[in-house]
């Protein structure tokens, strides 16, 4: 039985680290991932004010509404933290990667639980296991796991593997052009295609300017010349 309980809160305790860094870097802003440092972006020592997608899922609990799919709208929020009497820190869902084990991210969730040796079936039995953790995980964290994951030992183990994953997936965002989650790619998609706009407004008013120049200075040149 301890075995079984020691099996679990490992296992837990990975799965939830990475659903917090997950989470995190869902609701930041691309802006910040371009002059802030990792360091100024930490989950446990930069949690996010006032998160947006909790609003979203509010809103979506009021209405009564089921469960999307995966890749469907905003999904619950979900208690984080560790156990204990105070304030409990809330992550909002973000769907995996669709790419799955083709994901960097996903393979360092696996890996750490199912270790070096795995064959083949188990790594594809541990990523089913994994999504259908994380889709339980969208309504909150189960009873069993708040009270796995509740004494202080593994508070600390949880905010470990949730440091830990944040630095890889922004890592793999940031400089490796990885997928990132969904609310940042739509985000990042939106502050895009604004530059772009941007920048083509720029460039019509500097041709504009050009074009001005340009017939102010033949007008010059044929009044001289008249």
């Amino acid at each position: 039985m301890s075995r079984r309980r020691g099996e679990f809160e490992h296992r837990t305790s990975i799965f939830e680290g990475a659903f917090r860094a997950w989470s995190h870097l869902g609701g930041l802003e691309p802006a910040e991932l371009e002059v802030k440092s990792t360091q100024d972006l930490d989950p446990l020592d930069h949690p996010i004010a006032k998160d947006p997608r909790l609003d979203g899922s509010k809103k979506k609990k009021k209405k009564g509404k089921g469960d999307d799919d995966d890749d469907g709208g905003g999904g619950e929020s979900g208690a984080g933290g560790g156990g204990g009497g105070g304030k409990r820190q809330d992550y909002p869902y973000e769907p995996l990667p669709r790419s799955g084990l083709a994901h960097p991210f996903v393979q360092a969730i696996l890996s750490p639980w199912l270790g070096p040796d795995a064959d083949q079936d188990a790594i594809q039995l541990g990523l089913t296991t994994l999504r259908t953790w994380w889709q339980h995980r969208r309504k909150g964290e189960s009873g069993s796991a708040v009270a796995a994951l509740g004494t202080d030992k593994m508070r600390g183990v949880v905010e470990g593997y949730t440091r830990h994953f944040f630095n890889l997936a922004h890592c793999l965002v940031t400089n490796d052009g990885e997928q990132p989650p969904r609310t940042l790619m739509q985000k990042m998609k939106d502050l895009e295609k604004e530059r772009n706009k941007r920048s083509k407004k720029r460039a019509r008013e500097q041709e504009a300017g050009k074009l001005a120049a340009l017939a102010l200075n033949a007008g010059m040149a044929h009044g001289l010349g008249g």
